[in-house]
């Protein structure tokens, strides 16, 4: 019994130094796990103070890459401005120079200046534009626009380059086109830009014909040329940076606006491609979604009954004014002016033809093929010319031609001119008075305008003086845009053409002082251009609403000054 409760007492205490053990280890685990969440509290704290100030980093990182970006954008437009200011001096003191006498080494010393001046303010612009590609996606604006517009104004803009090498430049907008779009029209007007410069640029003879059609649900913008075309398998390579479509150093640039539209194109959703054979020419095709906001095509055929006859032997031009008058419900008939104007007299009888259309370059004999139209039974003969040849309208009124039409010729000034009745009214001379929105005109009148060209660039001011002079128009010269103010306030002038950048006054707020001064006196409505090295549609824009008729790009073209004036001629001047 002894014995059993020494044993008990012996278990107790065991027992109890046992509890005692597990007490403490409680206590120390309690310890080791208090320490270890205040660790892991510690660390956790370390961590989000690491977290924040990495994403503190990485913010401050960002903006510092932003502003970066933004400066050397900044930097890049800046110098490309002032890069292009003199290289549009070269170009455009070139073109008078090649106006002029020259011996047969200067002008082709010339033509090397002017050549290699263009080459550089492409590759210029080229630059910028990958610059700002690169630097981020770019942002796609989404507006509506009008789809003939845009392309035709793309045409014209490049006719004179065209003209120049002797080529046929036309576009033809397929009749189930939408009339508006929503998109980015900028973005679209520099992919033809590129797309049918590469074209002339590239062509020798023949022509380049700009399409538009709506096909499975997309858009399609398609530039077509008779130039040297390529090897099927170089398309891919065309797009590439620095690649050229051409080995012949004239061709100029660097090949880089073949990869910009590309990229432009797949930022809108769409796809560009190019299809050729070698010796027969080129055919790049932009295609894009066509919008859900698609207003209504155009489904009437206002050329119903209509009975014409089209002569011309252009690449593009004379296909494409068949195809595109038998839309509209005329019966055409395309002649080569090669049959001779016997033949031709005998189509127009043939088919009935009430108007004839003839191309300026029919082998040279439009007035012959004028007056055999007239023999056949055509009521209205109508001239097709580049807007160059119009110098020659004294001497071709006489010829028996009813009123002209410029090359490329517009859809809807075509239409308009050709739904007339034949009794529309003529002028003193017999040649029809064109209705407002048409551009097949009577022969214009005599009479020189008073123009105000403001421009602080004394190379730029000496080609728009050059240019008016030569074009029959007097002209006063100021250097800076308040100066620009006080004349145009003092005097009265028919137009303006007024420099968008100039010191004490920049030109958008000339033109506004100029509307104001407009408004308060009365006085006649003049026409104000904007100049500027760089025309973006936000520029165009920006003009336009500052109270500016157009812009136009430097180095001053004529031939895109001239048919802006040209309206002007027959009104009584300002200066009277």
């Amino acid at each position: 019994m002894a014995f059993e409760s020494a044993l008990f007492g012996l278990a107790f205490c065991l027992f109890g130094a046992l509890a005692v053990l597990a007490v403490r280890r409680a206590r120390r685990l309690e310890r080791d796990l208090e320490l270890a969440r205040d660790a892991l509290w510690e660390a956790e704290d370390r961590a989000e103070r690491a977290q924040a100030e990495g994403e503190r980093a990485l913010a401050e990182a960002g903006t510092q890459a932003e502003a970066g970006v933004r400066a050397k954008d900044r930097f890049l437009a800046t110098v490309t401005h002032e890069m292009r200011t003199p290289l549009t001096g070269v170009i455009g003191t070139a073109g008078l120079l090649l106006e002029s006498r020259l011996a047969p080494d200067q002008r082709t010393y010339a033509r090397a200046i002017s050549g290699s001046a263009e080459a550089m303010l492409r590759l210029v612009d080229e630059i910028l534009d990958l610059s700002r590609i690169e630097a981020e996606r770019p942002t796609m604006q989404k507006a509506p626009f009008a789809v003939t517009g845009l392309v035709e104004d793309v045409a014209e803009l490049l006719a004179p380059r065209a003209q120049a090498k002797g080529l046929d430049l036309a576009v033809l907008v397929g009749r189930d086109v939408p009339a508006e779009l929503v998109g980015d029209a900028a973005r679209i007007r520099q992919i033809l830009l590129n797309l049918a410069g590469n074209a002339i640029k590239f062509t020798a003879t023949g022509g380049v014909g700009v399409r538009v059609d709506l096909a499975e649900g997309r858009m399609r913008f398609s530039v077509a040329d008779t130039g040297p075309g390529f090897e099927a398998g170089e398309a891919d390579r065309l797009f590439q940076e620095f690649e050229q479509g051409s080995t012949d150093a004239s061709g100029g640039g660097v090949g880089l606006g073949l990869a910009i539209s590309r990229r432009l194109a797949e930022a809108m959703g769409g796809v560009l491609v190019a299809e050729a054979e070698p010796g027969v020419g080129a055919t790049f095709t932009l295609s894009l979604p066509a919008s859900s906001d698609a207003v209504e095509t155009v489904a009437a055929r206002p050329l119903d009954g209509r009975r014409i006859v089209v002569a011309s032997a252009a690449a593009f031009s004379g296909p494409f004014l068949v195809e595109g008058l038998t839309a509209a419900g005329a019966a055409v008939a395309l002649a080569d002016p090669a049959i001779g104007a016997s033949a031709l007299s005998a189509l127009v009888a043939e088919r009935g033809a009430e108007i004839a259309l003839i191309d300026r370059h029919a082998d040279g004999a439009a007035p012959e093929l004028a007056a055999a139209a007239r023999r056949g039974g055509a009521s209205r003969v109508i001239l097709l010319l580049a807007p160059s040849e119009r110098a020659d309208l004294d001497s071709l009124s006489e010829d028996g031609f009813d009123g002209y039409l410029v090359k490329p010729v517009r859809g809807a000034s075509l239409v308009g001119r050709l739904s007339e009745p034949s009794d529309a009214p003529v002028d003193a001379a017999g040649a029809p008075v064109a209705r407002e929105g048409s551009e097949a005109v009577a022969f214009p009148s005599q009479g020189g305008l008073r123009v105000l060209v403001a421009e602080d660039d004394p190379v730029s001011a000496l080609i728009a003086l050059a240019h008016l002079a030569r074009l029959g128009h007097a002209s006063v010269h100021v250097a800076d845009g308040l100066a620009a103010c006080e004349a145009f306030e003092e005097g009265a002038f028919d137009a303006v053409l007024i420099d968008v950048r100039m010191p004490r006054l920049d030109g958008l707020s000339a033109a506004r002082r100029m509307r104001d001064a407009e408004t308060a006196s009365g006085r006649r409505r003049a026409l104000l251009l904007g100049l500027s090295s760089n025309i973006a549609a936000e520029d165009r824009a920006a003009a336009i609403l500052a109270g500016m008729d157009d812009m136009l790009a430097k180095p001053l073209d004529r031939r895109a000054l001239e048919p802006l004036l040209a309206p002007l001629r027959g009104r009584e001047s300002s200066a009277a």
